[in-house]
């Protein structure tokens, strides 16, 4: 049985994802993990997640938002 889908709040989804206007419709956030090393992680308000880990917090951004823009389509 499929489960019903919500959509978030989007003021609630921006506390945790303060990187907003970047990709229509979704957030992102960044984190240093370990010493050089970022994790970004991004939302859209129906849940649906991206992520990428590496050295580059501007490449890991750069690849969400493809990733990002390929959910979109």
């Amino acid at each position: 049985m499929k489960r019903e889908v919500q959509q978030l709040s989007a003021a609630k989804v921006a506390c945790e994802y303060p990187l907003t206007d970047l990709v229509e419709g979704w957030y992102f956030k960044v984190d240093e993990v370990s010493a050089g090393v970022y994790r970004v992680d991004g939302t859209d308000l129906w849940g649906r997640r991206v992520s990428y880990t590496g050295l580059d917090p501007d490449e890991a951004l750069a690849r969400c938002k493809k990733d990002a823009l390929k959910m979109v389509r």
